[in-house]
């Protein structure tokens, strides 16, 4: 067989001769043609539903008109209907003649009332936020038991042990509506008339009921009791005693079910200290490289919560190698008659675990990328936990997320595990605010509206408005952290500073000297290094201009520049630690700065400033939080450039040592060379919202001060005389104290 071509110009295209085999072929094609497309879906009918929309069900279809047919698709496109959980049930009719597909859907009733009869002691936003259930929703008879369920726990948890709770749903059949009405018989709440607890040796019944929750004169509730035993039970297996036991409280009720009467049995077994420490089973580790893990110690008191986290350290440095797998189990050789329990951590390793994909849900706005880069894991990599829980951190200092879940995924192979990584999007627009009162500045404050997400891309928009009698400054920033989608930040800002400046002369302190104005901007720009390691290169230009208010014009005219141009560059290494930027609960910052101002930059003023800082950051008890930070910086002009108030280190105020005016502490000509600050402070959330503190609460010391070279720095914190008298300088650094509160909160979408 052979097909025939004669080839012509392109102006006359391409003519065909045909022969009697290409036309037997065509023949073929034309009668075969039918075929190609006999399974082409021809139509998508959608059928009883009544409340939901067709074009619903339509988008959750993988299933398409003039797409082909296929059985695997429909199996999908009933779990994704079902999923919506609108319906009972689907069924699917297959016209194969024409390839018309019927869905016909078993629709449930939207409900279009919910009431509460019988309800006084609990509030109903309280109970429809608990149940299921919800109004304008289809009612899912699978979840009624379950709502009830709810109720009667609201009761118990206020103490109403005997509420009963029933449910008659009406359905409206023809709208397909339903009402749902709840009858409520809260009965008398229950009161603790007497504890009591048997069995204690170790201790008085006095300290053990002292743990418990569950009082005399206290509402009775169930779930508390329990956790009461939990307490008691963790009070004994952190003091030695391995075997308690509690046995089933014994609950009485007084003849009108008012009062409760509780009767602990505890049976404290024998106490114990550590004994022998080993290890089986271990070949990737050494066992010097698993004891430096464990925190405990032979002839220490037994402690299961130490022992819990030796366990848990064990795991982590397994996982951290990829061996996700590992089994970690502890045998316990008791030997009563000494007090002495020996402990055997027998491992298996079992083989390294491969990350094979990772996927990334619940972003909307965010695209995927922004949050993939922050992934230290990587695909076909070994699985780390230590890689892990800091991409968790990563993620979370993104700051417009209020939740990061991770979840392993098993895909049938035992050395490979998919990852993934649910994120819930939070609001990135936050606000911040922040008000105080001096008898020097009066009313002063701060307002800060930022933007986390511009774009999805995680860009950050920054205006900033601080106020007061004595400050203005407009600010406005923006900031790239993946320029160019590389591992780089970039940003620019632009700023407008009005200050009302205070001098000292011969002993003469002039409040409202001069006005101080500051307008210009800065371009920064930085990789990072690793992980924790980056640089930061800022450049600024700024035009400042003094405006005399009070101070004396002669002394005006000889110690201050009224006008000029600031050209600088700053070089910056960071080192940072922190678990969590905004609101950091461990870690360090640490960071070198040093800005070039004027010679090779130009402008009009010529000095270096090198600056130090560093932070620490300590986790306590619950969620408070200690920190301590220091700075230490010096400036110094060049090419004969005499430093103004403005070049040098003003040391008091909000931003230092609080407590004292700004500026305060340091030399009388208006700022120092030499500069030290240092900051301890003992934070604590008072208000949260989904795990953003919203509002914070801080006691702190702050201690520092101003100098005009090394020789006159004292490490000592006092007062003078004459400092106490006339508020001279004495070099002497000082200290304040106090309690503040600092207020975030999540402000447009």
């Amino acid at each position: 067989m052979f097909w025939n071509f004669n080839t012509f110009s392109a102006s006359r295209g391409i003519q065909i001769r045909w022969s009697p085999e290409l036309v037997r072929v065509m023949l073929l094609l034309i009668l075969f043609c039918p075929f190609l497309h006999s399974k082409e879906i021809s139509e998508i009918i959608i059928k009883g539903n009544i409340n939901v929309k067709d074009k619903t069900i339509l988008k959750q279809l993988k299933s398409k008109e003039e797409h082909l047919y296929s059985e695997e698709n429909l199996k999908v496109d009933i779990s994704n209907i079902m999923e919506l959980g609108y319906f009972d049930d689907v069924s699917i009719e297959v016209d194969t003649g024409t390839w018309k597909i019927t869905y016909t859907v078993a629709e449930r009733p939207l409900i279009k009332k919910i009431e509460l009869k019988g309800r006084k002691r609990i509030g109903k936003g309280s109970i429809l936020g608990e149940i299921s259930n919800k109004k304008n929703e289809h009612f899912d008879k699978s979840k009624l038991e379950l709502d009830k369920t709810k109720i009667i726990g609201l009761y118990t948890d206020k103490g109403y042990a005997y509420a009963k709770v029933e449910c008659e749903p009406i359905i409206n059949e023809k709208e397909n509506e339903a009402e749902l009405i709840f009858f409520i018989t809260e009965g008398k709440r229950v009161i603790v008339d007497r504890v009591s607890a048997e069995g204690t040796k170790a201790y008085k019944s006095k300290k053990i009921l002292g743990l418990m929750s569950t009082k005399r004169k206290k509402i009775f509730k169930k779930s508390i009791l329990e956790e009461d035993i939990n307490k008691i039970t963790d009070f004994y297996k952190t003091r030695g005693f391995e075997g308690v036991e509690i046995s089933i409280p014994t609950i009485n009720y007084s003849e009108d079910k008012s009062l409760v009467y509780v009767t602990l049995t505890i049976s404290e077994g024998p106490k114990y200290r550590f004994g022998r420490i080993s290890f089986g089973g271990n070949t990737i580790y050494s066992e010097p490289e698993l004891r430096k893990e464990i925190t405990i110690k032979p002839r220490k008191l037994y402690n299961q919560e130490n022992l819990d986290e030796s366990k848990q350290a064990i795991i982590d440095i397994y996982t951290d190698k990829g061996y996700l797998r590992a089994e970690i189990n502890e045998v316990l050789e008791r030997y009563p008659e000494t007090g002495v329990i020996d402990i055997k951590f027998d491992i298996v390793e079992n083989n390294i675990v491969y990350v094979d994909r990772i996927y990334i849900d619940g972003n909307i706005a965010t695209k995927e990328f922004v949050i993939r880069r922050e992934v230290l894991l990587k695909e076909d990599e070994p699985f780390s936990g230590k890689k892990l829980r800091r991409s968790l951190e990563k993620i979370y200092n993104l700051g417009f997320l209020d939740d990061v879940n991770v979840s392993m995924q098993e895909i049938g192979l035992i050395d490979r595990i998919d990852v993934l990584i649910v994120v819930a999007e939070g609001k990135p627009g936050m606000l911040s605010a922040g008000a105080g009162y001096s008898s020097v500045d009066g009313i002063v404050g701060t307002l800060q509206v930022s933007h986390m997400n511009l774009f999805g891309r995680a860009q950050r928009l920054n205006l900033l408005w601080e106020f007061g009698e004595r400050r203005q400054n407009y600010q406005i920033g923006w900031t790239d952290p993946w320029f160019m989608q590389k591992p780089v930040s970039f940003g620019v800002s632009i700023y407008d500073l009005l200050r009302t400046r205070e001098y000292s002369y011969s002993g003469i302190y002039v409040p409202n000297a001069y006005d101080e104005q500051r307008q210009g901007f800065d371009l920064r720009a930085g990789p990072r290094w690793t992980e924790y390691l980056s640089l930061l290169f800022t450049y600024s230009y700024e035009k400042y201009t003094v405006v005399r208010r009070d101070l004396d014009p002669i002394i005006f005219s000889s110690e201050l520049r009224e006008k000029g141009l600031s050209s600088s560059f700053t070089g910056q290494v960071i080192y940072d630690t922190r678990d969590y930027i905004f609101d950091a609960s461990r870690g360090t910052k640490d960071s070198f700065a040093l800005q070039i101002a004027g010679g090779p930059f130009g402008g009009d003023t010529n000095f270096y400033k090198p600056v130090a800082r560093t932070s620490w950051f300590f986790p306590t008890f619950w969620k408070f939080v200690f920190s301590a930070n220091a700075n230490l910086g010096y400036v110094e002009g060049f090419w004969g450039y005499n430093l103004q108030p403005y070049d040098k280190f003003s040391v008091g105020g909000a931003d230092t040592v609080r407590g004292y005016q700004y500026s305060e502490l340091g030399p009388a000509e208006g700022g120092g060379r030499l500069m030290f600050v240092g900051n301890l402070e003992y934070k604590f959330p008072i208000v949260t919202e989904k795990k953003r503190t919203i509002l914070q609460g801080a006691i702190f010391y702050d201690f520092g001060g101003s100098w005009n070279s090394f020789g006159d720095f004292k490490p000592t914190i006092g007062a003078s005389d004459d400092w106490t008298s006339y508020y001279k300088w004495d070099n002497l650094m000082k200290s304040g104290f106090g309690f503040g509160i600092r207020f975030t909160t999540p402000a447009f979408p």
